[in-house]
């Protein structure tokens, strides 16, 4: 058997893993579950209904592609435990076509199909994956868009061959599957724009340009959607979403919930009435209060954010589903107050352990290769510089608006394929070295 068709079938094995896997558990859930009031997911199903039936009582306060996807759903089964199942399972697919998208970037960046077939397989059984693609929250389905937007663009769009050729169709389709995931979630709104550097890196000047609008075009129009929906329908200009004055002044402050923060916003601009801070549409009121936290403390605001930013990485997305202590707590109480064998015992055996220990495994291994892969792949930029540029985006935006590990975690597809080309790399250095060795011995023989 020649070595592609064994390959095409490893392939199809780790896509059918991925399934099967997202599958059992989204499956193994109870969907009633997600009705329970006080949680995002019970949100994101209640404005998805009054979306789609047009009975919302207000402007939308989030993008609304996830809320028309779930909405879709509960219109067409009952907004029951028949729509869960149909949304997981949906998810499940979308989650496993990401894979597929995983594999070609990573072939792309590395030169090396190896490195697609890792990363495909990290994905297709790392934990968080599995577990996200049974959550009804926006994760699953803006990962897709980006990762299949990413696809498109690096492999068809700008690909570092054929560089006197314009990939028109797959500049505009890359340009629609942006506008969809930031219709998803609003954060890539001005990620299109950066690839205008890219192109222009690639192509030059007038090339460059050229093919920068043909992206960039559609990405505007299929984006404008929203503004024009929520100018008609609410008199409300929105770009993308809403939000981002209140994510800004949470950054500058601490979140403690939503009460201490109308209480903080309160003492930040106190010349305000408390109906004025009360208004939902309060946009203008957050960039205040978050100017004058700044402005009275910008050595302190610093401080929170590189601190806040760098406790949402080093935390992995993911460890809230399980119940129990916190992993990081119980190891470091460990290590500084006990010691013990009995302690390590407890330790080991503690509700969530092992789950958690996957996790954090899996999402440091994701962070340390991936970085080295960054720096393997630099001279293969043109295929990676928009991978790069995603990974970098998404840390500099949450820099200055809130960090948590869900918000960073869209990233870790990005993460996972350089890791593989860092693996493969390093596999490579070992089999060289272990037959320079095996030479060595025979000629000492």
């Amino acid at each position: 058997m020649s070595d592609s068709p064994r390959r095409h079938r490893v392939l199809l094995a780790i896509f059918a893993v991925a399934l099967l896997l997202r599958l059992a558990y989204g499956l193994s859930q109870d969907h009633d579950a997600v009705f329970s009031a006080g949680n995002d997911s019970a949100w994101y199903l209640q404005n998805g209904i009054w979306m789609v039936t047009n009975d919302l009582p207000g402007p939308p306060t989030t993008a609304p592609l996830y809320l028309l996807f779930i909405g879709a759903w509960q219109r067409l089964l009952s907004p029951d435990g028949s729509a869960i199942v149909a949304i997981r399972i949906c998810q499940a697919i979308l989650s496993t076509l990401t894979c597929f998208f995983a594999y070609r970037l990573a072939w792309s960046a590395s030169g090396e199909r190896r490195a697609g077939l890792l990363a495909a397989a990290a994905l297709a059984v790392a934990p968080v994956f599995i577990i996200e693609a049974a959550q009804v929250l926006t994760e699953t389905l803006y990962i897709f868009f980006v990762m299949a937007a990413l696809w498109l663009y690096v492999d068809f769009a700008a690909p570092p061959a054929a560089p006197d050729r314009t990939p028109w169709r797959a500049l505009v389709a890359a340009g629609i599957v942006f506008g969809l995931a930031t219709l998803t979630r609003a954060i890539p709104l001005l990620f299109p724009f950066g690839l205008l550097i890219h192109l222009l890196l690639l192509r030059g000047w007038r090339r460059g340009l050229v093919q920068a609008a043909a992206l960039i075009a559609p990405f505007v129009l299929v984006v404008s959607t929203w503004t024009i929906y929520n100018l008609v329908a609410w008199d409300t200009f929105v770009i993308g979403g809403d939000g981002f004055a209140s994510f800004l002044y949470i950054g500058a402050r601490e979140w403690e919930g939503p009460e201490a923060t109308d209480q903080q916003l309160a003492e930040d601009v106190p010349e305000l009435s408390p109906d004025e801070l009360t208004n939902p549409d309060r946009d203008d009121v957050f960039l205040t209060g978050a100017q004058r936290a700044i402005s009275e403390d910008p050595v302190g605001y610093v401080t929170r954010r590189v601190k806040q930013l760098a406790s949402a990485y080093l935390q992995p997305h993911g460890t809230t589903f399980f119940d129990g202590p916190s992993l990081k707590d119980m190891a470091r109480d460990w290590l500084t107050d006990d010691r013990s064998l009995n302690g390590l015992r407890d330790l080991i055996s503690g509700q969530g352990f092992w789950p958690k220990l996957a996790l954090y495994l899996f999402h440091y291994t994701a962070l340390v290769a991936g970085a080295a892969g960054m720096w393997i792949t630099r001279r293969r930029w043109r295929s990676t510089l928009p991978l790069l540029g995603f990974a970098l985006y998404t840390t500099l935006v949450h820099l200055f608006l809130l960090a948590l590990p869900r918000y960073l975690f869209p990233a870790e597809p990005v993460w996972w394929i350089f890791a593989a080309a860092a693996l493969v790399a390093l596999w490579d250095w070992a089999a060289s070295r272990r037959v320079s060795a095996r030479q060595t011995a025979g000629s000492a023989a």
